[in-house]
Parts: C-alpha cells; structure tokens; sequence
C-alpha cells in the first residue's frame, strides 16, 4: 500500500479555519461598510446641491423648484448607514434617513419624516419638481462601490491567510 505525506498542510488548515471565523465581522462587515462610506458620501455631496426653494406656496400653476434648505438639513443629519443585518445567509447594509425634521405642520406636529422628504425629492410631488439625485448617484457609483467592496475583500482576506 502507497503512503503519502503532505507537509505544512496543517498550516493552510490554521489559515481556513480563522478566515471561517473571521468572514462575517472582518470580510463580509468591513466590505459592505467600505460601499456603503462610498455611497453615503456622494449621497450628502448630492443632498448639500439640491436646489432648494423656502416659499411656503408657488404662484398657481407653478411648483416648487425643490424643498425647503430646513428640509435638506434635516436629511443631511439623518442620512445613516444601519447595523448589518443577515438574512439566511445573505448580509446587507441599508443607506438611508431616519426621524424628523424641524418642520412642523398640523399633519406632522413632531416634524416631517427625513425618509418622506428625501421620496419627495425623488419623484417630485403635485407641488415640488422631482430631482432624482438618489437614483442617479446609486447608477453612477455602482462599479466604484463594487470596486472597493472586491479591494476590501481581497485585503482582508490576504491579511487573514498570511
């Protein structure tokens, strides 16, 4: 009967089974929060441009060139990435707004939602002229964001193996 020895492959059995240990936090973690830092900071660039339009009402049969500038503050201070979640196997983090503004009104008495405001751009509404920031930056980043995501996984992974 033939026998044979493979040397240092003890070594290559250590590396796999701290990568294993570490893929969740270090590789997967590190990569979704390096896209999303991406993404977030072109979102705010894209926030901190809009044009903005204080009057409370427009003349009839003219809308609002876009929100209020206390309106965009308040989507600036809410604009978040949130914890990593996994979903049977599959992780992802979520950009987006949470809480209020400061603008009061009989129907939102604690301020406006951020994520209502920031839909409201968007897509415009009978009063406002959409301007598709969100989306458009979404498109314009996605292979730089895949880019980093591919770096951040090869540099985790090339760290953990050594």
């Amino acid at each position: 009967m033939a026998k044979m020895q493979i040397k240092g492959l003890t070594s290559y059995e250590q590396a796999f089974s701290r990568l294993e240990r570490k893929l969740k936090d270090e590789v997967i973690g590190e990569a979704l929060y390096d896209g999303a830092n991406i993404l977030t900071d072109a979102i705010r660039e894209d926030i901190e441009g809009l044009e903005t339009d204080d009057r409370s009402f427009a003349p009839d049969g003219e809308r609002l060139r876009g929100p209020k500038t206390i309106q965009v503050y308040g989507l600036l201070n809410s604009l978040g990435i949130a914890k990593m979640r996994n979903d049977l196997g599959v992780y992802d983090v979520k950009v987006g707004f949470d809480g209020y503004n400061k603008v009061r009104t009989k129907r939102w008495p604690s301020g406006q939602p951020n994520q209502m405001v920031a839909r409201s751009i968007e897509r415009g509404t009978s009063y406002m002229n959409a301007q598709p920031v969100f989306k458009r930056t979404v498109a314009r980043l996605r292979k730089a964001v895949l880019e980093a995501m591919g770096r951040s996984v090869d540099k985790s992974i090339e760290k953990i193996m050594k």
